[in-house]
């Protein structure tokens, strides 16, 4: 589905997360949600030779510019917890450029679609993922952790307060010989432990409204941008001297990738 976010940002350090998990409870009227998330990014690989066509991004040239994909799920709960067994879904997120312009919200459009496991196969899907996309011609960059607590403002804006885990790509002798993407797959999968990772010290905060665009939209589009705007605004002013949200450097959000031949 093709998404328009809204959005506001903000760097925490850990000395003030207290303060600002209070805030956030006491405006929401709700209790933190735990969140946590295992993401993949794949990257294009390398334009093919002059003439030929590229899948993802169209004909090769000297350079040539085409987007991250960001896929993510929700780690499985922990051994005996209610639905221990049920199979995660992945959620693939491919970004735009940032709009640019004086706004008092960050714009950026997103296409978003869920890559739902296959109830007939036994094991984990991680396998069928990196394959759905090395035939779309990407193939898996880097991966990360990321672990947090989530609130939602005014029936509308959801914030989350996370902290990332950057994770190092497999080393080329951690991969077992074999099909290459099932291992590379299943060696991420195995590596990534929240309880042993390193987190970096900063939380961020990511307060955003995505409303949906395009054929599947119902309503006024120009006036749900300017209700998401106020709820954000009104959310910013309410948090003002714990947090002080705002529009990030666009070249942070940026999900391009340069290719050259």
């Amino acid at each position: 589905m093709s998404l328009q976010e809204l959005s506001l940002y903000a760097g925490v350090p850990p000395s003030r997360l207290a303060t600002l998990l209070a805030t956030l409870s006491a405006v929401t009227g709700m209790r933190a949600v735990p969140v946590l998330q295992h993401h993949l990014v794949f990257s294009p690989t390398p334009a093919p030779a002059p003439g030929a066509l590229h899948p993802a991004i169209g004909p090769a040239a000297t350079q040539l510019e085409a987007s991250r994909i960001d896929v993510h799920c929700d780690l499985a709960p922990a051994k005996g917890a209610e639905n221990a067994d049920v199979k995660s879904s992945w959620t693939l997120t491919i970004p735009t450029i940032p709009e640019s312009g004086k706004r008092n919200v960050q714009v950026q459009y997103i296409n978003r679609t869920t890559f739902r496991p296959d109830e007939q196969c036994v094991t984990d899907n991680t396998g069928i993922l990196f394959r759905f996309l090395r035939a779309l011609d990407y193939v898996y960059a880097y991966d990360y952790l990321e672990r947090g607590h989530l609130f939602v403002y005014s029936g509308m804006v959801i914030i989350k307060v996370t902290q990332l885990s950057p994770q190092s790509p497999p080393k080329l002798h951690e991969i077992p010989v074999g099909d290459e993407d099932e291992h590379v797959a299943d060696t991420v999968a195995q590596h990534r432990d929240p309880e042993t990772a390193k987190f970096l010290g900063v939380w961020v905060v990511h307060a955003y409204v995505d409303i949906l665009t395009g054929s599947e939209s119902v309503g006024d589009d120009l006036e749900k941008v300017r209700i998401a705007t106020e709820r954000l605004e009104a959310l910013k002013a309410e948090i003002a001297g714990v947090v002080e949200l705002g529009i990030p450097d666009r070249g942070i959000l940026d999900p391009r990738v340069q290719i050259r031949k």
